[in-house]
Parts: structure tokens; sequence; C-alpha cells
């Protein structure tokens, strides 16, 4: 995306201080998971979560966890209470490691670079991590929407995340308009695309739909441009 500036970026220091800091501890509030310092858990979550990459959540149960971490089945339960914690708790660390992809667009100077260096991140860990990304987002199975996190996905921490890097940049001219709604619309176009072609109904190459990807992120922001940002 080729941005032009028309005015001195004053912003530049001021969002890699306290208030970057602030926005990323409150987001991770709502996601981090207390795993403790328990080392046959951590053990037990590293293994159901391979299985549940390299087969899928259905394939993730009490007996193969077991088997895979070389315990008994009886012994997990005093980890786990049943299958459905350990669920929530492979699903909660996909959200943080979601959460750590979007941190790193923090690094970036500017609250534009910010905000389309997180949506990068955001098609990175799809790309990456495509089982995770199925189980927070598209799958409808009642029993899994019911672990994925805030009943309202308005309250998610993720979605929190995007909603300040675009608040940011409303309040640094870059974009315009109201916060929230620019955040609903980026998020579904991106959301709707990812979802596409992990799906496999784009038929496209990763190299094509990355380009796809990077137009559609820049007509979003010909839609909401500021009187600083000229996108082209």
């Amino acid at each position: 995306m080729t941005l032009v500036l028309t005015g001195p970026d004053s912003h530049a220091a001021k969002h890699r201080s306290e208030k970057n800091m602030l926005d990323v501890s409150r987001a991770l509030g709502v996601y981090t998971v207390n795993m403790g310092t328990n080392d046959t858990h951590d053990r037990i979550l590293d293994h159901a979560r391979d299985l549940f990459i390299e087969k899928g959540l259905h394939a993730v149960t009490m007996r193969a966890v077991a088997s895979r971490t070389g315990i008994t089945p009886m012994a997990i339960y005093r980890h786990f209470s049943n299958r459905d914690a350990m669920l929530r708790a492979i699903i909660a660390k996909g959200h943080e490691i979601f959460m750590h992809y979007l941190q790193r667009s923090l690094a970036e100077p500017t609250a534009w670079d910010r905000l389309t260096c997180a949506g990068d991140q955001y098609l990175d860990f799809a790309l990456e991590n495509p089982r995770d990304y199925e189980v927070m987002f598209m799958t409808q199975e009642p029993g899994v929407r019911g672990m994925r996190g805030p009943a309202v996905w308005q309250d998610a921490a993720t979605y929190r995340f995007l909603v300040d890097r675009i608040r940011d940049c409303v309040d640094a001219g870059f974009l315009s308009g109201e916060p929230e709604e620019a955040g609903l619309a980026m998020w579904a176009q991106v959301h709707g695309l990812v979802s596409l072609y992990l799906a496999g109904k784009l038929h496209v190459d990763e190299a094509t739909f990355r380009r796809l990807y990077a137009r559609t992120m820049r007509n979003i922001a010909k839609a909401f441009a500021g009187p600083r940002t000229s996108v082209r």
C-alpha cells in the first residue's frame, strides 16, 4: 500500500510509549490463560495442540492425548477436568498466538504503519495457523462456539486491538469516520476473504491471494481515507 503524508507525523514516538503497552495489556487480559507452572499440564497441552494441528479438533480425545504424552488417560483428569476444558485451553492458546502476531505491528513508527502491519499480521496468522483460525472464527459447531471467548464479538481482545489502531489513525488524520464502523468494515472484508481462501473456494495460489488481500486493504483504506492520506 502506498501512502503519501501531507503533514508532519507527531505520533511516531508517542505510540511507541506507554499507551501501546496499555492497549496490549488490556487486550491480552481478555484471553490470557493461566497455565501455571505445572510441567505436566503444559506438556499435555503441547501434545494436545500438536494433535489438533495435525488432525483437527475432532482428533483431540483424552485417550489420544494421554497416549502421546506417555501418561494414563486417568492421569489427564488431574490437569483437565474433561475434554471441553482441554479444548478451551487449545482455543485460548490460539487467541494468545494471534495476539502475539498483532503485537508485532506496535513496533512500526506511525499510526498508519501500525494499522497496515496489523492487517498483514492478520493474514500471516491465518495462513501460518489455519487450524487455529478455523476453530477461532469459522467453525459453526455449537459446542465450539461456546468455547471461543466473549459471546459478543466486539468485546474480543483482537477486535479491540484493530479498533484501537483505527482510532489512532483517525486521531492522526490518516483515516476518517467512526472507528467502530471502520473496524467492522475492515474485519468483515479481510475475514471473508481469508475464510473463502482457507475453505478452498477461491482456487488461487498463496501469492495470488496475498495480492488480492493487499488490493482489498487498499480499497477499504480509500473508503475511509482521512485528510493526511492518499492511497494509490
